[in-house]
């Protein structure tokens, strides 16, 4: 027995030196720490080393999905525009921009990959976000919780070993190279036919309640915490105050933050409902005397400070159009933009720390109709048009020349800017690519069935005949139930492309069933199409 434990100890103590020189080893060599697997990916994708080349200037982007393009992405972002703009004002530099940002990121997530991607050397970053800190998976809680699981400390150990992520990061490559990696930042659903994902009354986080408090401050520190690591390691860091859809996107759910007795929330539902009616005949000035007594009994009705700024907005007062829209934005109970708490955490550090951060509503604003941000600059809650992407891209440009950053301004090139229309061609923006992203912002829409229909009719102007599109277009009809309009949209499809129409017969019987039956069919016979 003791012959066998000291057989044991001897191997564990040879594994154990074996391991000590191959980390030693793969130190010396330059090998880098450990990142989380979609640093990683990145890091491969971008044949990214830590060795940085004489005279390579690294800028890296983190955000969230705003700052990753969306459903442009990775074609046209930012961060892509910006690349384009520095190549053409810098040409005989050597610069390179690689986009860290993430579908769904927050600051926590924003804070972590960066200190992860320290290795790799970056002179500047640019960092957006502050839009998704109540999206499942980025609350306080829910990060604790995560962060007490035997995998996630595991995980986080061997991520320390210069030796354990060299070799898997040599399996993730490979992995890669064989396309055995999903994508990670999916926009869409595998199958077009597959009911929107509900966000509902379980999500809500009114801005009157203590988690509400809780995860704003949360947000605050994950914002000083990117700041120290940055300061510490000497790297500038610009931030782009995060600035949403105002004017054209209402809001998710709304509450009341009053408590109200019975017959003071009868009174309000009577002013609320009856605004509603003469705002929808074009009555503006009679909606807005029913809004306004609705208001005086409840003013935290996200809904009711939305159809006021619409008012106002309609009546030409844009300061009180944009008061209200901006509290319609504070007060949705389901957080999908930055709320202004939000926005004086980072006008705080600014401040207080001396934070760089960039006015992103000054650089949009003239493309915004009316002086309040909305469409078609801001697309849907927070996204921007790929022209948001040129102008965003092109106003870093001028940031991080004025600083001198990366060479003296005087040596900046600025007269050989082309038009907008030249670079979104080479980027690869026309007309096949744009359909592509309308879709997938279908999807996005979730249940706002409206937009979903407009965005899917812009993609068919474009495409008339395209199956995606069609298969959208009914889809969303069916779902709001105007099945007659779905039915109608379906028959195109099956002249169109009458494979498509299977697929959907596939996923959705009652489909097949309702089309049958309106094309007074027996119900077990085959779909006759042209």
């Amino acid at each position: 027995m003791k012959k066998v434990i000291k057989t044991i100890g001897e191997t564990l103590l040879a594994t154990l030196l074996l391991f000590a020189v191959l980390e030693i080893v793969f130190t010396l060599a330059g090998a880098a720490p450990g990142a989380s697997h979609f640093v990683e990916k990145r890091v491969i994708e971008d044949h990214l080393n830590p060795k940085k080349p004489k005279g390579e200037y690294r800028i890296f982007a983190f955000g969230e999905s705003t700052i990753q393009g969306s459903h442009y992405g990775p074609t046209s972002s930012p961060p892509r525009w910006l690349e384009v703009y520095l190549k053409d004002f810098l040409p005989d530099r050597r610069i390179r921009v690689v986009n860290f940002a993430r579908v769904g990121a927050g600051s926590y997530f924003v804070s972590k990959i960066f200190k992860e991607t320290l290795a790799y050397h970056p002179d500047l970053t640019i960092f957006y976000l502050g839009h998704n800190a109540f999206l499942h998976g980025n609350r306080k809680n829910q990060i604790l919780s995560k962060h007490g699981r035997f995998k996630y400390v595991l995980s986080s150990w061997a991520m320390k070993s210069r030796f354990i992520s060299e070799v898997s990061r040599w399996f993730l490559a490979r992995r890669m190279k064989l396309k055995m990696e999903r994508p990670e930042d999916k926009i869409e659903f595998d199958v077009i036919e597959t009911p929107p994902s509900g966000i509902g009354p379980e999500n809500a986080t009114p801005r009157n309640g203590p988690f509400f408090k809780e995860n704003i401050e949360f947000s605050r520190q994950n914002f000083l915490s990117i700041l120290n690591t940055a300061e510490q390691n000497h790297v500038a860091a610009l931030f782009l105050k995060p600035v949403c859809n105002l004017k054209d996107f209402s809001p998710t759910y709304s509450v009341h933050m009053t408590k109200l007795t019975p017959e003071q929330l009868s009174k309000w539902e009577n002013f609320y409902q009856q605004g509603q009616a003469k705002q929808g005949q074009g009555n503006f000035q009679e909606a807005l005397k029913d809004y306004t007594q609705a208001y005086a009994i409840d003013p935290t009705y996200a809904d009711l400070s939305f159809r006021l700024g619409q008012v106002y907005f309609r009546m030409g007062e844009i300061e009180k159009a944009r008061r209200f829209f901006e509290e319609a934005r504070d007060n949705d109970a389901i957080v999908l933009r930055a709320t202004r708490d939000t926005l004086e955490a980072l006008e705080g550090l600014k401040k207080e720390r001396n934070l760089q951060l960039i006015d992103t509503e000054k650089i949009l604003i003239a493309e915004a109709p009316g002086g309040i941000l909305g469409e078609p600059i801001v697309e849907d809650n927070v996204h921007f048009s790929i022209k948001g992407h040129s102008l965003v891209g092109r106003a870093l440009a001028n940031e991080i020349a004025s600083r001198n950053w990366i060479a003296p301004k005087t040596e900046w090139r600025f007269e050989r800017e082309r038009p907008y229309e030249q670079i979104a061609k080479e980027l690869g923006v026309d007309r096949p690519f744009l359909v592509s992203a309308f879709l997938m912002q279908v999807n996005y829409f979730g249940s706002r069935f409206d937009n979903r229909v407009r965005m899917a009719q812009k993609a068919l102007e474009m495409d008339p005949d395209n199956p995606r599109g069609l298969r959208y277009l009914a889809w969303t009809y069916w779902l709001m139930g105007k099945k007659d309009k779905a039915l109608e949209t379906y028959r195109r499809l099956a002249q169109v492309d009458p494979k498509s129409l299977q697929e959907v017969f596939h996923h959705q019987p009652d489909i097949e069933k309702a089309f049958l039956n309106k094309e007074k069919l027996p119900e077990n016979a085959p779909v006759a199409v042209k």
